[in-house]
């Protein structure tokens, strides 16, 4: 097995739309191969964002605040912020008043199947 390597300058953000988004998001997936590391994503949420508060029944996850501020279920998250749940636990409703940037570590990764919005 060998390492991957994505370099910033090919980091490419796409608009990004769910059920359970409202406001502008763009995501971009920075490993989708879990059978080297685990899901890794960013995303961009414009100010006014907000993901609603959901699940995951399979997936760990860890989401760190890289740019901006981040609220989370009411408080408020700066960057260099992180927040981890297992599967199953309810999060969020993530939502950013002046626009934020996030990374998702998540395993083995989350699909269609595996958002649940409460």
């Amino acid at each position: 097995m060998t390492s991957t390597i994505l370099r910033a300058e090919e980091v490419r953000f796409s608009p990004f739309n769910l059920p359970g988004f409202t406001g502008g998001t763009e995501a971009a997936f920075l490993n989708t191969d879990t059978t080297a590391a685990p899901f890794i994503a960013l995303l961009r949420m414009e100010p006014g964002a907000e993901l609603a508060k959901h699940y995951h029944p399979k997936a760990i996850e860890a989401v760190y605040v890289l740019e901006g501020e981040m609220i989370n279920d009411g408080e408020r998250l700066p960057a260099g912020s992180i927040v981890s749940h297992g599967p199953g636990v309810a999060h969020g409703p993530h939502r950013t008043e002046t626009g934020c940037v996030l990374m998702f570590i998540q395993y083995p990764g989350v699909g269609p199947d595996d958002s649940v919005f409460v």
